[in-house]
């Protein structure tokens, strides 16, 4: 049986991006820039999002690629306009029950059957069309049906000065409660948000262990996700507006952290009377299979 910080150092290797899924990424994600250049008119597409951070957890999901589009025109209609022409493009390549329009991407799913966090596969793509404006981007929000300004730049750029900052733990801290999130059935629906929280949450020294700055993340965030988030880049709407004018939603995802703070504090407890193999599967039960208990 593993000590606790040895089951952490694997539950933080195994949400490494494996060589094998970079490569099933960058074949797949390249397709999709192809096809999409051969029919629109592009000034330059990338990798952006948590995928681009190092802070996207597996499977691999919703991998962002961002297209950044010429035809200015489309600013002048209502977003969605957008979202349905690449829609189209890729619709009859992958199949019209897998290409579908989102709140501001174009979700490209491969159909993978989950079986467990292991799979190793690359679930989905979401293609962000967007426009240069000085320096950033303008993305469409069907949401709120306006165009939203963004700089993934400055979104990287935080990330690793917060990562540096934090004796390169930051990160996968940040994996680990999105992993959380998602075994969870994602209490919190936006996993940027959490990156966001973490910016100013997971700070100072690192002092370690991994279970203790967990827990204290949990005690933390109960409060501090009611609070107004905006965008660390201070160009779009706030990362946290999925809560505004839903006292539901919001309560639910406190009661869900709160839970998590239970149960570190639990797990904890049980290590520290000798009971490890309790322990470990509490530690499992928060987070799924990707954290190993033998």
């Amino acid at each position: 049986m593993m000590s606790i910080p040895e089951a952490f150092d694997k539950f933080r290797s195994n949400l490494e991006i494996t060589e094998t899924e970079s490569q099933k990424a960058s074949h797949r994600q390249q397709r999709i820039r192809q096809e999409l250049e051969s029919t629109l008119d592009i000034e330059s597409t990338f990798l952006t999002g948590a995928y681009r951070r190092n802070t996207k957890t597996k499977p691999l999901a919703d991998v962002d690629i961002m297209i950044v589009l010429k035809d200015t025109t489309f600013l002048d209609l209502h977003p969605h306009a957008v979202l349905e022409t690449v829609r189209k493009v890729l619709a009859p390549i992958y199949g019209e029950d897998r290409v579908c329009c989102d709140r501001r991407a174009v979700r490209v799913d491969f159909g993978v059957k989950l079986v467990d966090d292991l799979t190793g596969d690359v679930v989905s793509f979401d293609v962000v069309p967007g426009f240069t404006q000085d320096d950033h981007y303008l993305i469409p929000d069907d949401v709120l049906a306006e165009w939203i300004p963004t700089n993934p730049k400055v979104h990287a750029d935080l990330a690793t000065e917060a990562n540096k900052a934090f004796s390169e733990q930051w990160k996968p801290l940040v994996k680990m409660i999105k992993t959380w999130n998602r075994h969870q059935d994602h209490p919190i629906e936006s996993s940027f948000l959490i990156e966001v929280m973490a910016l100013k949450l997971l700070k100072g020294n690192w002092v370690g262990p991994y279970q203790l700055e967990l827990r204290q993340f949990f005690t933390t965030a109960i409060n501090a996700i009611a609070q107004r988030w905006p965008d660390p880049a201070n160009l779009g709407p706030d990362v946290s507006d999925m809560f505004d004018g839903q006292p539901a939603k919001l309560e639910a995802a406190q009661r869900a952290l709160r839970a998590a703070e239970a149960a570190c504090t639990e797990a904890i407890r049980l290590e520290r009377s000798g009971r490890t193999g309790d322990a470990l599967a509490k530690w499992q039960e928060l987070f799924g299979p990707l954290f190993v208990k033998s």
